[in-house]
């Protein structure tokens, strides 16, 4: 390490903030700054899927102040924190060592630089695309403000700090149209442009951008504080789809056809499996278009089909989703959940490191599955006896 100011926890939630924006989450998530100061020096951080006791143990001896996790530290809201509950062992411990915690969840699920499309990267993808375009919360906004031509860039310079105009790969994303605003005053307004008593035409801008829900209230305070008006004209529409320019899964094609077998192999060794890949539906086709759901994606079965993809790459695939998949003859590969999903970890690692270089000391855990597999021959743990 270098002598550079190590960044403080803040920094490493804004640098992960630009790449997978938190306000960007499902509704009943929770991600972000979960525990601990965000003005503490985060010089060694220790990434990992889970706040788990291997991966608590591990940051306890690589001395690291700050875990960044995809899956929340904190799910639902805590009655206590104890060390012999489960629901709350990590937070007692982490709180006591004087770490803190980054968990970037939903926010990451989505495409494009996600969970999923780590995976279809990984497996070689190309033209990769995502599998159903939607947002994590389905709270998308578009805001439609009308201002002095004069002030519409620094209106909207204030809106997008406040986080408004991502849309997926794009920031400060806008439509500008040009109008004439009309208005008359009564005796007791103060009006910016013109006096009380008398009709007042501006030359304004009209400035249409988009915003993720959880943002929409900080954007509103910030545009009002900014516009000279002192009644502005705002609307605020729903939006549908994928506005925000997320999306769940991914899906893409190999550069050539092959058999199966030859796929699984590869995805065995890729995505390193400690669990094994348990299959559904048929066994014997060729493989070129690839679906991929990080996570407990069974319930995209059906849209893997409709993407017209021969295999479907996910976890915790269940008995009836099994029979689903064989009903609609697409052949799916349960991974495991942590298979599917922890290699995002190194793009975490890689968005902090592009950040703030040698100043940070990021390393990785990845830990293997709870729910293993068992065959003759075996210990529990999965050696070879």
């Amino acid at each position: 390490m270098t002598g550079a100011a190590a960044p403080t926890v803040r920094d490493v939630y804004e640098a992960l903030d630009a790449a997978w924006p938190f306000a960007h989450r499902a509704d009943w998530d929770n991600v972000g700054i979960l525990l601990g100061d965000p003005g503490q020096p985060a010089g060694r951080i220790l990434v990992a899927l889970d706040a788990s006791r291997a991966a608590i143990d591990r940051m306890t001896a690589i001395k690291a102040s700050l875990l960044v996790t995809h899956h929340p530290v904190i799910f639902s809201p805590l009655k206590s924190i104890r060390p012999d509950s489960q629901s709350s062992s990590a937070a007692f411990s982490l709180v006591k060592a004087g770490a803190s915690v980054i968990s970037a969840h939903t926010n990451a699920d989505s495409a494009p630089r996600g969970v999923s499309w780590a995976i279809a990267r990984r497996l070689g993808l190309e033209f990769i695309h995502p599998l159903v375009p939607d947002e994590p919360s389905g709270s998308a906004c578009k805001i439609v403000v009308f201002v002095p031509a004069d002030n519409a860039d620094s209106i909207f310079a204030a809106m997008s700090g406040a986080g408004a105009g991502r849309i997926g790969e794009y920031a400060d994303c806008t439509f500008r149209s040009e109008g004439t605003g009309t208005f008359v005053p009564s005796g007791h307004a103060s009006p910016a442009v013109g006096e009380g008593g008398g009709k007042v035409s501006v030359p304004e801008i009209r400035i249409e951008t988009v915003v993720a829900g959880p943002d929409l209230p900080r954007v509103l305070r910030v545009l009002r504080d900014a516009h000279p008006y002192e009644e502005p004209a705002i609307d605020v529409y729903p939006l549908k789809g994928s506005a925000l320019g997320g999306g769940y899964g991914a899906v893409g094609t190999l550069p050539k056809p092959a058999p199966l077998k030859d796929v699984l192999d590869a995805i065995h060794r890729r995505l390193r499996c400690d669990g094994g890949i348990r299959i559904a539906g048929p066994a014997r086709r060729t493989v070129r278009r690839i679906a991929v759901m990080g996570g407990s994606g069974a319930g995209f079965i059906r849209a893997a089909v409709e993407a017209d993809a021969d295999l479907f790459v996910t976890g915790d695939v269940k008995y009836h989703e099994a029979q689903e998949a064989d009903f609609a003859g697409i052949t799916v590969a349960d991974v495991g959940h942590g298979a599917s999903e922890k290699w995002i970890l190194p793009e975490f690692r890689r968005v902090i490191s592009e950040r703030f270089g040698a100043s940070a000391d990021i390393r990785i855990f990845f830990e293997r599955e709870p729910l293993r597999p068992y065959r003759p021959g075996e210990t529990p743990g999965g050696e070879k006896t």
